[in-house]
């Protein structure tokens, strides 16, 4: 999106300009810089053209705050990769020589793990700590109950999730994360509050209900 410039380089004129700077696309410039400048990413800057006619040109600048922000995505982002690394050299792992196989086993990872459904769940329990099958179904909504119970076994399987029968009358079960399904969603947890933080300081009010209400 940015690369390292300071917020009083980070300045914008037109359209063209800002759909590369924000990598968006130009029709949604207009509604950006609006809620943008509303929420304090933007500042708008007049500066004097003719000082015969007091003609403006307008620019826009990323505020300090948006751009110290940026800036520790950046650094986090470049520190994960080092750390990718590290691992990968200190356990020896070492990328098979036909690449094709890394990607198969790469998707099968966040096909079953990221897939649909899956991430709901993770996300709900990591909010909120401990959750029950019928508390899961009214948060997601449109899931059927077959569907459910197939996807929390197949988390369960795979050691994201703990489940506990309850004893209460009647019975009634509990899911938690395990300490892999926990460190799973933190790990997870920045790629999702980059995205918040790079698309929703952005968006319109209108374009929010309209994502809340697609997932419904």
């Amino acid at each position: 999106m940015l690369t390292g410039e300071s917020a009083e380089e980070v300045v914008a004129k037109n359209d063209t300009e800002f759909s590369r700077l924000l990598s968006i696309p130009k029709a949604r410039v207009a509604s950006a810089l609006a809620a943008g400048e509303q929420r304090g990413v933007f500042i708008r800057r007049a500066l004097p053209m003719d000082s015969r006619t007091g003609e403006t040109e307008i620019l826009w600048q990323l505020s300090p705050v948006f751009m110290e922000l940026h800036g520790k995505f950046a650094r986090f982002a470049e520190a994960s990769s080092r750390l990718s690394r590290e691992v990968a050299e200190t356990a020896s792992i070492r990328p098979p020589k036909d690449p094709r196989r890394t990607v198969d086993f790469n998707l099968r990872i966040a096909k079953t793990i990221f897939g649909k459904w899956s991430v709901d769940i993770l996300a709900l329990i990591y909010s909120k700590r401990t959750a029950g099958f019928q508390e899961i179904h009214r948060a997601l909504g449109r899931i059927s109950d077959r569907v459910l119970s197939l996807k929390l076994g197949q988390m369960e399987e795979l050691g994201l999730l703990h489940r506990e029968v309850l004893g209460t009358k009647p019975p009634r079960v509990q899911y938690s994360l395990t300490t892999r399904g926990l460190r799973t969603a933190m790990l997870g947890e920045p790629v999702f509050l980059y995205l918040r933080f790079t698309e929703g300081l952005l968006a319109t009010d209108d374009a929010e209900d309209s994502g809340r209400a697609s997932v419904r």
